[in-house]
């Protein structure tokens, strides 16, 4: 979207902040979801960082599902879903999700490299060797 752009109809910002999405997401989709989700979940994302460096810390291997699942049932920060619509229109929200054990293990990973978590094959790899979108 051209945001320098003030001349813009209203219409035009409107369809591309609602930009559809196919459903099943497509692996592309998910990244761009969780991407968002995290932003506005700052204060969620650090109760899991913490959390997966507590258990870390124990020389215990962490699990993105017990992170999700604790996050869920025990966090205390709120959980902000990211609203999308699908390609006919309809609302749906994005949020914490066992979709996302993948994307938080490598979200983890790249902020530190060295954390004892696993990550398994998904379609977010092939989306990656594939070059799908």
């Amino acid at each position: 979207m051209d945001t320098d752009n003030y001349a813009q109809p209203l219409e035009a910002v409107m369809r591309e902040e609602r930009k559809p999405r196919p459903l099943p997401l497509k692996a592309r989709d998910h990244m761009e979801l969780f991407e968002e989700w995290v932003r506005i979940n700052p204060d969620a994302m650090r109760e899991i960082e913490l959390t997966a460096l507590a258990i870390d810390a124990r020389s215990i291997r962490v699990s993105t599902k017990y992170l999700i699942e604790k996050q869920r049932y025990e966090g205390g920060a709120k959980l902000n879903p990211v609203t999308f619509y699908d390609d006919q229109g309809n609302p749906h929200t994005y949020g914490i999700c066992n979709t996302i054990t993948p994307l938080l293990a490598r979200w983890l990973l790249e902020r530190h490299p060295e954390m004892n978590i696993w990550t398994k094959h998904s379609l977010f790899d092939e989306m990656e060797n594939n070059h799908e979108a």
